[in-house]
């Protein structure tokens, strides 16, 4: 997935489709937790010289801003779509791309998620 965001937008949810990597019909993998064992989620800013950063997943309320939140938007109507509250550092000035990543948790195919971040409001 990509997405095209202004630098140092802050209290950004984003949306998310997470695959079951079980499903032969592209299914949506539904159960997923902040404390899913196994579920990591990690950025990495263009140009940085340190490795990615880790992503403290938390719990999360549809619809309203945590930083690291973490919470599926309806298992039952749309299976496999979930939101994550983007930590506002990764999408900070000095970078012009950022990508996110989820994964690890059992039947869960990665997610990849870039973000392009551009100065002006898209």
């Amino acid at each position: 997935m990509k997405l095209t965001l202004k630098k140092d937008t802050v209290s950004k949810m984003v949306e998310v489709f997470i695959q079951d990597s079980s499903s032969t019909v592209g299914a949506g993998l539904t159960g997923l937790v902040f404390n899913t064992a196994s579920l990591t989620a990690y950025y990495y800013r263009s140009g940085a010289a340190a490795p990615a950063t880790a992503i403290t997943l938390v719990t999360a309320t549809v619809g309203t801003f945590t930083s690291s939140g973490f919470i599926a938007v309806d298992a039952t109507n749309m299976p496999g779509v979930y939101q994550i509250g983007i930590p506002n550092a990764a999408i900070a000035t000095g970078a012009n791309t950022v990508i996110v990543m989820l994964k690890g948790a059992t039947n869960m195919a990665p997610l990849v998620l870039e973000i392009q971040l551009v100065d002006y409001d898209p």
